[in-house]
């Protein structure tokens, strides 16, 4: 129930935040989906190639402008990783 419950309030947060744009909204959507295939993990690995193939985003300053505000207004905490074989740390907020 808590992934509807967090699916739910998303879309009510998106319908009132003008601030938010397509980009983030896939990408926020993404890292949903993500998460399920993590099994509702609190925090959880993802890769950069990933999170753009299934967003569609196609430019890396792109996602990277896109992660940094869905930090900045509250949505996500994300960790880089640096590795090439590690992914970046990811959490969900409320």
């Amino acid at each position: 129930m808590e992934t509807l419950d967090r699916l739910s309030d998303f879309i009510s947060r998106v319908a009132s935040d003008e601030r938010l744009k397509p980009t983030h909204v896939a990408l926020y959507v993404a890292l949903c989906h993500s998460w399920i295939a993590n099994h509702f993990q609190k925090s959880y690995s993802v890769s950069r190639r990933q999170m753009m193939r299934l967003s569609r985003i196609q430019s890396k300053s792109t996602y990277h402008k896109a992660i940094s505000e869905l930090v900045d207004m509250g949505y996500i905490s994300y960790h880089p990783s640096y590795h090439p074989k590690e992914g970046s740390k990811i959490t969900l907020l409320n």
